[in-house]
């Protein structure tokens, strides 16, 4: 594999995984960033039972293509730092092995939500939060590795390029919860990939 086929991929990975949040819970009504599970889950609630089989099943799909998009990580770093390339590949895809785990059961909420058994919500949803700190705790790391690997200079990447990884991207999350009705909807709403998606068409654009 090639390092330009292995970002081409990470760039439709993360495309595919917005289109699983998007097929979950887009509304053109949109939501309220105040309470924001449970608006959404206001959404799932009325959303067809296919929409939510398909956007949940993407969720592993899509995890799948992103982890042979991270492989990116060993191809594009210098051949003395390998074996650290090889770890923060793993940690990635580490964390998006459990992120498309995290997703796929976003799904329950909706499929939940039709029920009069509220507590059974109330007990998924309590488990669902606290998967949530690992999978983001984890994945915060590995952007974080990913971020030093380019900033230090030990990828063929201009360390510029750190500047779109998605740990810097995410300092941008509270302009993309300010932005107009329907907008904050797509972009807030499927921001955790759509950042994945600006950093690899960055590199995808470097590379072209």
């Amino acid at each position: 594999m090639t390092l330009y086929k292995s970002i081409l991929i990470g760039l439709l990975g993360s495309f595919l995984m917005f289109l699983g949040d998007m097929t979950l819970y887009y509304d053109s009504d949109d939501y309220d960033g105040k309470d924001t599970i449970n608006k959404i889950i206001g959404i799932m609630k009325n959303v067809s039972i296919k929409r939510l089989y398909l956007g949940g099943l993407l969720g592993p799909i899509c995890a799948f293509i992103y982890c042979i998009g991270f492989y990116h990580i060993v191809l594009a770093t210098q051949e003395k730092y390998l074996n650290l390339a090889w770890f923060v590949f793993l940690i990635n895809i580490f964390g998006m092995i459990l992120g498309g785990t995290y997703h796929i059961q976003c799904a329950y909420l909706g499929l939940l939500s039709r029920h009069e058994n509220k507590g059974a919500l109330d007990e998924f949803l309590k488990f669902l939060k606290f998967q949530a700190k690992i999978v983001f705790g984890i994945m915060a790391i590995a952007n974080i590795a990913l971020a030093l690997l380019i900033l230090f200079g030990l990828t063929v990447f201009p360390k510029w390029q750190a500047l779109f990884t998605p740990i810097f991207l995410l300092i941008l999350t509270p302009l993309a919860e300010r932005l107009p009705k329907g907008l904050h909807m797509i972009i807030r709403g499927g921001w955790f990939n759509l950042i994945y998606f600006i950093y690899y068409f960055s590199l995808f654009i470097s590379f072209s």
